[in-house]
């Protein structure tokens, strides 16, 4: 059985929190894609761990920083899981916690033990998602104590996911007021992405959202609204994003898909 809960970020979390994630799972094994997003993942697992698809497979850490990923990877959940998890805006995480993002091959980033060992022994002990993310707002303000500035990077980071899907990224970058090759240099050490490959993700993300709620599969539609050249421009897009056409990945089964990437609430699946 996989059940997720999903819990928005209130007003005063939403410098830093896009939002709150609990997966639970119990059964041998449970396999899909898990769909880049324009966040960083902060994870906790309680108990057992999901498995990432690669040869050997590769079991992820307690807690970790799952980064911005530029492409679709396959997740195996397994055995009896209890997990929470943060997204958070990248650029504002690492900057708070003074971490690199710099691409990397791993699919996780280390957290430094000594701040958050003992956080996740605490939430260990917190039985509902509700109460967890009450204690990771209070551990957030314990470390951020002032109100955040955002600076040149975070400007740039919000104005992407603010305005990419409709605004040329060289107009974007224009309006942040600061050196471009500094800027460009300082944004993929916090983000691990450049900004261009962070716009194609959140126009993916636009897209995958529209397509999952209104059930829209017209690919003339989705390539006016998501601003593409044409319908050749947005299936490679697509394929270099997902793995996957869009032809093949929307006849198969999306459920999984949906909780998996912290796209529905509420859902059991036995």
């Amino acid at each position: 059985m996989l059940d997720i809960e999903i819990f928005k970020s209130e007003r005063n979390n939403q410098w830093l929190i896009h939002q709150f994630e609990a997966y639970r799972f119990k059964g041998d094994f449970m396999t899909d894609k898990f769909l880049p997003r324009p966040y960083i993942s902060l994870v906790f697992h309680f108990k057992d761990t999901p498995l990432i698809a690669e040869n050997p497979l590769l079991p992820l850490q307690a807690y970790f920083v799952g980064p911005i990923i530029p492409r679709a990877m396959l997740l195996h959940f397994r055995g009896n899981m209890d997990t929470f998890t943060v997204t958070c805006k990248a650029s504002v995480f690492s900057r708070l916690f003074e971490l690199d993002f710099s691409p990397v091959l791993k699919k996780s980033i280390e957290l430094p033990k000594v701040i958050f060992h003992p956080l996740w022994l605490n939430l260990a002990k917190i039985n509902t998602t509700e109460e967890r993310t009450i204690y990771f707002t209070y551990f957030i303000q314990s470390i951020q104590l002032t109100p955040y500035v955002p600076d040149a990077v975070d400007i740039l980071y919000d104005k992407i996911l603010e305005k990419s899907i409709t605004h040329p990224l060289k107009d974007i970058m224009q309006e942040c007021f600061a050196s471009k090759s500094t800027l460009l240099r300082k944004f993929i050490k916090r983000t691990g992405v450049s900004p261009k490959t962070l716009a194609r993700i959140v126009r993916f993300n636009y897209l995958w959202i529209k397509i999952r709620e209104e059930q829209a599969l017209d690919y003339q539609d989705l390539v006016f609204h998501g601003n593409y050249f044409d319908q050749s421009h947005f299936i490679n897009d697509f394929k270099a994003i997902v793995g996957e056409t869009p032809g093949c990945f929307f006849k198969r089964n999306l459920t999984i898909v949906k909780i998996f990437s912290g796209g529905t609430s509420g859902k059991k699946i036995n």
